[in-house]
């Protein structure tokens, strides 16, 4: 009876492993799928449509997930309309990366899009720029 009780212990934490591994492999899969809707959407973008890889880019970024990906959708975004959203956001990722210098000059470009636009609320870019400690 006890080689009994204990094949059926076996037979339950195998089954339970199985089962956790198949759970991570859906979790797995739903993350990969979620890049993958995110690209099917950016490629169906028209060239004009700057938002798209934006926010593409903005959920990689806020996940560090596909950052290299997430680049090129940066640059993608820039390309159809520069905005201060997409140099604020391109200097993210390159502050994410240590890369102040390069942070510091989008942040510029970002707050030199505001001006040109008549914004006068710089305190979100200068918060970024000092914490680069420039």
């Amino acid at each position: 009876m006890r080689k009994f009780a204990t094949i059926i212990a076996l037979i339950t934490l195998s089954i339970s492993a199985s089962f956790s591994a198949f759970a991570s492999n859906d979790l797995y899969n739903e993350k990969t799928n979620k890049y993958e809707s995110l690209k099917t959407k950016v490629a169906a973008a028209n060239s004009s449509d700057w938002n798209t890889p934006f926010v593409a880019a903005q959920i990689c970024l806020t996940d560090l997930e596909n950052m290299s990906e997430a680049y090129l959708w940066i640059e993608q975004s820039i390309k159809a309309q520069e905005t201060v959203e997409n140099r604020t956001l391109k200097g993210d990722y390159f502050a994410l990366y240590g890369l102040d210098q390069l942070a510091f000059n989008e942040y510029q470009k970002a707050l030199d899009l505001q001006i040109a636009n008549g914004h006068e609320d710089f305190s979100a870019l200068q918060n970024k720029i000092q914490a680069l400690g420039k």
